[in-house]
């Protein structure tokens, strides 16, 4: 089978996939989630989409050998493209001058980015043996594993995949800079640790309540900045979409398993406006409270 779709762009790439192939479409916390039809495979991706650039995580197995093909012109617009299908193997049709977006994607499982040419801080025939050195240092290993370890059909998780890949590419923009990446990964001390997670239980045992981040800072024994700074590291998140994630995830058990009032769920869960709780909901698991009620 071949895929013959537009690349660079990616609502065409997202268009043709739904429109030409049959892809399903789902709407996920600021990405949208493409899942592969049932009859010719399994998987899908989601899609992040900003201003100019986007990223894709994707992991899929097609039941027949598939080819793709994309009759873009390679390095359009500036565009570079950088595929990491496995940790620390970069492939780039841009940095390696092929001709065109062409290869086998019967079974893939790895993330890519496009980026404008004007971030890049070296030549592209540089870029690969960067790439390699940046992707062999043990901290950036670790973080490859944890994007690959999120699959894109977790709708709960695409926070944290996006936080993930959006780390992973501040650190490979800086890393061209300075060629330098240890400052950006202080060991945290036992006891930051513990306080830390301390932080992080008193959030579990107040997601029905009102409380602050400087309430958990005084209970802990933190200032403001060190908390935000050491808790992100611990968790791949801030502190405040943490707090959302678990308040989202705490109300939709109660949303499928009890019969309680939606309406009655949200202002439990400190949701006094009912439309903005839909809206987060929707973002996040990709289908209204309503609807995931209806579902079971």
């Amino acid at each position: 089978m071949e895929l013959n779709i537009p690349y660079i762009n990616p609502r065409a790439y997202l268009n043709s996939l739904t429109q030409n192939y049959n892809f399903i479409e789902n709407s996920a916390w600021n990405s949208v989630q493409i899942v592969t039809p049932d009859e010719i495979a399994s998987g899908g991706l989601l899609l992040f989409i900003r201003n100019d650039f986007h990223f894709i995580r994707g992991k899929w197995n097609f039941k027949e050998s598939t080819h793709f093909i994309s009759n873009d012109t390679v390095g359009e617009k500036g565009m570079v493209d950088l595929r990491i299908d496995k940790p620390g193997q970069l492939r780039s049709a841009s940095i390696q001058g092929d001709k065109q977006f062409e290869w086998d994607i019967t079974e893939v499982d790895g993330f890519r980015f496009f980026i404008p040419e004007k971030y890049f801080s070296i030549k592209n025939q540089h870029v690969s043996e960067c790439f390699r050195i940046f992707c062999e240092h043990p901290n950036i290993q670790n973080l490859q594993k944890q994007i690959i370890q999120i699959s894109p059909m977790d709708l709960e998780k695409s926070m944290l995949l996006e936080s993930k890949m959006l780390e992973f590419l501040f650190y490979w923009l800086e890393f061209q800079k300075t060629f330098e990446i240890d400052q950006h990964f202080e060991k945290l001390s036992d006891k930051t640790r513990a306080i830390v997670q301390n932080a992080r239980d008193i959030i579990h045992e107040n997601l029905q309540q009102t409380i602050t981040i400087k309430e958990i800072c005084r209970k802990v024994g933190i200032n403001e900045f060190d908390l935000k700074k050491n808790f992100k590291k611990m968790y791949g998140l801030p502190i405040h979409q943490y707090l959302i994630k678990e308040k989202l995830e705490q109300s939709r058990h109660m949303i499928i398993h009890t019969d309680l009032p939606i309406s009655e769920i949200c202002n439990l869960y400190g949701y006094n406006n009912r439309g903005h709780y839909a809206n987060l909901y929707r973002r996040f698991f990709g289908v209204s409270p309503l609807q995931d009620r209806m579902k079971q």
